[in-house]
C-alpha cells in the first residue's frame, strides 16, 4: 500500500506514523487506511458509525477518519495519493474522472438530495435572492452543484451571485455575519435567525449526494480491503438504525456538536436519507451529467457497483436490516 504523501501535510504523516506504530487487535494484522470524509452532515454518518461499533475492525480494518473540508480538496487528496479511500460530493468525482482522474466510485450514501436553501429570515419566496449572493462550500462541491440546479431550476441563473466560502463552517460564518443572503446545505450552524425555504428532497429528482471513492489502482491492489470498507460502511448504516445512543454519541464526536437538537437532526437525515443498498444509481448520476451538459456517458466511467451487488446476492445487507 502505497504511503500517504504531500496535499494533506507533514501534520497528517506524523498522524499516521503513530498510526502504524500501534498494535493490531487481538494479534491480528488490520490493514491501515486512512480514509477522509467532506461533510460534518448525515452523509458521513454511516463511516462514522462503522468507526463507533468497531466495523472496520471487524472486517480487518483499521481506518484513521480525516475531516477534509470540501468534496474537492478530497479528490484532490485521493488523486495526490494522501488518502485510500473516501467520501466526497458525487458530482466533484465525476468532474475529475472526465479530467482523467483515476478514480472509480464503489458506493452511493443518498440518491435524492437532501440539501435545504437557508436564507435570511427577511427573504419569503426566491425570488427576493434577485441581486443577492448565496454561499457554496467550494465550486464544484455538492452545495455548489445543487445551488446551480436550483437556481436554474427557477429561472434565476445568473441573478443570484454564488460565492466561495471554503468549508461548512465558513458557510455558517458568512451567514451569521450576514456577508450571505443564504445556502444551500444540509444544516446551517448559526445562532440568528433563518428560515428553511425550499427542501432540495421535495424537488422530485434523483441526484447522487456523495459517493466512497477510491483510486482505480487501488481498487484492483487491494479488493478486499475496499470490500471491507464496503461492509463496515453498510453495517455502520444500519447499525444507525438500531443503535440510536451510540449513534448520536458518533454524530456528536466527529461533528463536534453539542447541541442536542442539531445532532437529533442529522440522526434523523441519517435514517431518512442513507440508503440502505448503496448503489451507485443511473439515474442519479444522469441527473448530474445532464447539469454539466455530459449525458450519454456511461454509469461505468465513474462506478463499479460489483460489491454492492455481490453483497445484496448474499443477503449480507438483508441479515443487517432483519427485525432485531
Amino acid at each position: 500500500m502505497n504511503r500517504p504523501r504531500g496535499l494533506l501535510g507533514r501534520a497528517m504523516l506524523v498522524s499516521l506514523a503513530l498510526l502504524l506504530s500501534g498494535a493490531p487487535a487481538d494479534g491480528a494484522e488490520l490493514k491501515k487506511i486512512t480514509f477522509g470524509y467532506s461533510t460534518i452532515g448525515a452523509m458521513a454518518a454511516g463511516s462514522w458509525m462503522a468507526k463507533e461499533i468497531g466495523a472496520f475492525e471487524k472486517y480487518g480494518i483499521d481506518a484513521e477518519l480525516i475531516y477534509i473540508s470540501s468534496g474537492p480538496v478530497v479528490v484532490q487528496a485521493l488523486i495526490g495519493g494522501d488518502l485510500h479511500g473516501g467520501i466526497a460530493a458525487t458530482n466533484a468525482v465525476i468532474a475529475a474522472v472526465l479530467r482523467g482522474a483515476s478514480l472509480v466510485s464503489v458506493v452511493s450514501t443518498a440518491n435524492r438530495p437532501y440539501h435545504r436553501l437557508w436564507v435570511q429570515p427577511e427573504i419569503s419566496r426566491l425570488e427576493d435572492l434577485r441581486g443577492k449572493t448565496l454561499g457554496v462550500t467550494r465550486y464544484g462541491a455538492v452545495t455548489d452543484n445543487l445551488t446551480r440546479i436550483l437556481l436554474k431550476k427557477n429561472g434565476l441563473e445568473g441573478a443570484v451571485n454564488v460565492r466561495q466560502m471554503g468549508g461548512t463552517m465558513e458557510v455558517g460564518a458568512a451567514f451569521q455575519h450576514r456577508q450571505i443572503a443564504g445556502a444551500v446545505t444540509s444544516t446551517l450552524r448559526v445562532d440568528v435567525p433563518m428560515r428553511m425555504l425550499v427542501d432540495l428532497a421535495e424537488m422530485g429528482i434523483q441526484y447522487s449526494m456523495d459517493v466512497i471513492v477510491v483510486s482505480r489502482d487501488f481498487l484492483r491492489r487491494n479488493p478486499e480491503t475496499v470490500e471491507a470498507v464496503v461492509r463496515a460502511y453498510t453495517e455502520g448504516v444500519a447499525a444507525i438504525h438500531y443503535q440510536k445512543e451510540k449513534a448520536l454519541k458518533a454524530i456528536a464526536q466527529y461533528a463536534r456538536l453539542r447541541e442536542p437538537k442539531k445532532i437529533e437532526e442529522i440522526y434523523e437525515d441519517s435514517i431518512q436519507y442513507l440508503e440502505r443498498v448503496p448503489r451507485v444509481e443511473q439515474e442519479a448520476v444522469f441527473s448530474i451529467l445532464e447539469f454539466m451538459g455530459k449525458k450519454g456517458i456511461p454509469l461505468e466511467t465513474f462506478a463499479d457497483n460489483s460489491i454492492v451487488d455481490r453483497l445484496v446476492r448474499e443477503g449480507f445487507i438483508d441479515k443487517l436490516y432483519r427485525k432485531r
